[in-house]
């Protein structure tokens, strides 16, 4: 069974492209002969050479995860969508409910195997409960390892993420590693019963994203956060829309080198972006214009910043980093107090330092990602002007 995180490796992957809505890449596996993957998004459609018989294969998954070049199609895969092409031409009645016939499939193949896949982590969450959240740090790596693989190949890899990110709380250990720990597991119990796609890993393709109605707003890039698990390197952004106060995430992804944010950061942004169902990610659709940011209001104090999350984790209860903002606050030793005296733990890190240093101490108006334990400061601002501090 190959592991999810190996198969991203960018090392195994070779001669990637894409022509949108084509992507295509020949990947190294176990076999003597590397597998040659290709991946129609507007299609919904995937081809690998490798023996697996579930569809979309693991290749074919991992193949939309990487941030991939522009290319000419090689000879491979022009010959893959003109088959393809050859097929669609047939308009026939016949051909029409064959290929309904075959999407039908399809999708309930997938249905079928989500559905074990959930069946499996009610099992898996019932075996912790039983042993106890004390028992997980004796737990074999392969214990951990067998179910993620599971549960990719359920074809729910949110699920597998969640159980992966348990898996490096208990190994950090900590003070608060079975709180932590008892939090997560509370939300895969959750996710049990209402089984959003987003966070069960559906993936949607970006141009059936772009298909659907968008938002036209200023969208101010304040916050972002990198990250890097090994395989892929990811930037989330951030943006808040001045015309309609909303916040949207922006992704961008990349197997080689450090990945380009969706949206110019620090800045504002005239665009129209594209939400994806059931989450606050959205794509890029046309990006007007950028420039120096006017001033964000931020609000009055913490509580009123807080009480601003409530419809944000209504919609999407297992959200662990949320936008904050509040105005005139103050550094006092490990917390930025408000106004009112109220304040909220923040992270010594590099936001901070760079944070301190253009205030001089003076009261300023901080952005930053709330985690539910610490700030994490990213943007401040001082006589109305916008800094970026992370």
């Amino acid at each position: 069974m190959v592991d999810v995180r190996t198969r991203a490796v960018p090392t195994r992957w070779q001669g990637l492209g894409k022509a949108l809505p084509v992507l295509w890449g020949v990947y190294t596996g176990s076999g003597s002969t590397p597998y040659r993957v290709c991946v129609d998004l507007a299609a919904g459609s995937a081809k690998c050479t490798c023996p697996s018989r579930r569809f979309p294969c693991k290749h074919a998954v991992g193949l939309q995860e990487l941030d991939i070049p522009d290319a000419l199609p090689p000879a491979w895969v022009e010959e893959w969508t003109a088959r393809r092409a050859t097929r669609e031409l047939d308009s026939s009645p016949e051909a029409v409910a064959r290929r309904a016939r075959a999407r039908e499939k399809t999708a309930d193949r997938r249905a079928a195997a989500m559905s074990s896949g959930i069946e499996g982590l009610r099992d898996w969450l019932l075996d912790v409960a039983s042993a106890g959240v004390a028992s997980l740090p004796g737990r074999p790596a392969s214990w951990w390892q067998a179910f993620t693989a599971r549960m990719i190949d359920a074809q729910v890899p949110g699920v597998a993420a969640a159980v992966a990110e348990i898996q490096e709380i208990v190994a950090r250990s900590g003070p608060r590693w079975t709180s932590d720990v008892a939090d997560r597991l509370g939300g895969l119990h959750l996710l049990c019963h209402v089984q959003p796609r987003s966070r069960l890993g559906v993936t949607i393709p970006e141009e059936t994203v772009k298909a659907s109605p968008g938002i036209t707003d200023r969208w101010v890039a304040l916050l972002r956060l990198e990250t890097d698990d090994g395989r892929v390197r990811t930037v989330r952004q951030w943006c808040w829309g001045r015309q309609t106060g909303r916040w949207v995430v922006a992704i961008r992804h990349s197997a080689v080198g450090a990945p380009v944010p969706l949206l110019p950061h620090g800045q504002e942004s005239s665009a129209l972006v594209h939400p994806y169902p059931g989450s606050d990610r959205v794509a890029l659709g046309e990006l007007e214009g950028s420039r120096t940011p006017d001033p964000v209001p931020a609000p009055p104090t913490w509580r009123a910043s807080l009480a601003t999350l409530e419809p944000m984790l209504m919609a999407d209860p297992w959200l662990r980093l949320v936008p904050l903002g509040c105005a005139s606050v103050r550094l006092h030793g490990t917390v930025l107090a408000d106004t009112s005296g109220h304040g909220l733990p923040v992270r010594d890190d590099g936001g901070l330092d760079m944070a301190l240093a253009l205030t001089g101490g003076a009261p300023f108006d901080a952005w930053g990602l709330w985690d539910g334990h610490a700030l994490r400061l990213g943007a401040v601002a001082v006589d109305g002007t916008l800094e970026v501090v992370s």
